[in-house]
């Protein structure tokens, strides 16, 4: 009975031995598992956070280079001046002065049969006006941007003839109309090739 007694003994101890080992195994095996989905979800994070970055530079450098070709695009758009001069005289008012004589017109954006000159881009452009009235009259012009004054220039004197020239810097749209025109002050707008004929410049400074 004694030996019977030892053997279950010992069959138990044995049992307990194998399931303390299933025990340990089966934790261990967790812990490794924990281990392991730990280190995946890192690396997991490490690369949509690397994703996000890539993507969100690569968007800004996008950006950049869209800007770059905007901007490389207005700097190459086709140059436009002109210069046109007046050969005869106006007296009187309420005049569109139409100077009839071009001497450049780059871009033929100036009409000299209207005296217009019309934008064909959005930009910044630089207008110059001379002006010449005979002695004991005066004239001021005025340069309009389709139906607003945005600028005068005046001459005359008592005593002489007398030119005088005013340089403006205007915004302009695409399409807008711009001219010169005389309308109630002063009466006489000189022509005469001694003194240079009254003028009516413009240059588009940069396009915008």
């Amino acid at each position: 009975m004694t030996g019977f007694c030892n053997m279950v003994i010992i069959s138990l101890f044995n049992w307990i031995y194998i399931l303390s080992f299933f025990v340990v195994y089966t934790a261990d095996a967790g812990v490794q598992n924990h281990h392991v989905d730990k280190q995946n979800n890192s690396k997991r994070l490490l690369m949509d956070e690397n994703y996000y970055t890539i993507m969100s530079r690569l968007d800004n450098l996008t950006k950049e280079v869209e800007a770059l070709k905007k901007e490389n695009a207005l700097l190459r758009h086709s140059p436009i001046a002109f210069l046109a001069e007046l050969t005869k005289t106006v007296s009187g008012q309420n005049h569109q002065i139409h100077f009839d004589q071009v001497k450049v017109n780059i871009g033929n954006a100036y009409y000299p049969s209207h005296g217009n000159f019309i934008a064909s881009v959005n930009g910044l452009y630089q207008f110059s006006i001379t002006a010449c009235s005979t002695a004991n009259h005066y004239v001021v012009l005025e340069l309009t941007v389709n139906t607003s004054v945005v600028g005068k220039v005046l001459a005359g004197d008592t005593g002489y003839d007398e030119c005088s020239s005013k340089t403006f810097l205007i915004q302009l749209s695409s399409g807008d109309d711009v001219f010169v025109q005389h309308k109630s002050q002063g009466d006489y707008l000189l022509s005469a090739s001694a003194y240079g004929f009254p003028s009516f410049s413009g240059v588009l400074l940069r396009a915008l």
